[in-house]
């Protein structure tokens, strides 16, 4: 059930232009607007690459209570192989304990955002163990962090 609401322009031009080509961000979380007739931009600051966040400083912007969003990270890691991993991965994140309109209204939003942001891997999520990094690991096909 598509719901016909679209990714705010500015929001897109930011994560495509500052994120997707310019590399400047870690990460960008974007969630509906209070009229939840919009996907914005929420939080591009904490992920700016000068701050060097790290995937958990993601989870932790990412997952509030309540609220559902999308996190896109560019996760970068070295393949046992000895290659370079370089993908733009989307969480969605919608909690069980979330708001019932929120949750419908996020999750018939949820293609639209997947499609216009274009990234290389998706994952749904309802708690923080779905976003342990290991988890995430797992689903790019990599093994086990080395530390």
């Amino acid at each position: 059930m598509a719901t016909g609401i679209k990714i705010e322009k500015k929001s897109f031009m930011a994560f495509d232009t500052e994120m997707k080509k310019g590399k400047k961000f870690q990460f960008m979380l974007f969630q509906l607007n209070k009229k939840m007739d919009k996907v914005v931009l929420v939080d591009k600051e904490k992920g700016d690459k000068k701050l060097k966040p790290t995937y958990d400083d993601f989870v932790k912007a990412l997952c509030v209570d309540g609220q559902p969003r999308w996190g896109v990270f560019q996760y970068e890691a070295k393949k046992k192989d000895g290659s370079f991993l370089d993908k733009f991965i989307m969480i969605t994140w919608c909690q069980d304990t979330a708001p019932l309109r929120k949750k419908m209204v996020h999750g018939s939003t949820h293609t639209a955002v997947k499609d216009k942001l274009s990234v290389d891997k998706v994952i749904q999520a309802s708690t923080t163990a779905d976003v342990e990094e290991s988890i995430i690991r797992e689903k790019l096909g990599l093994g086990k962090k080395e530390v």
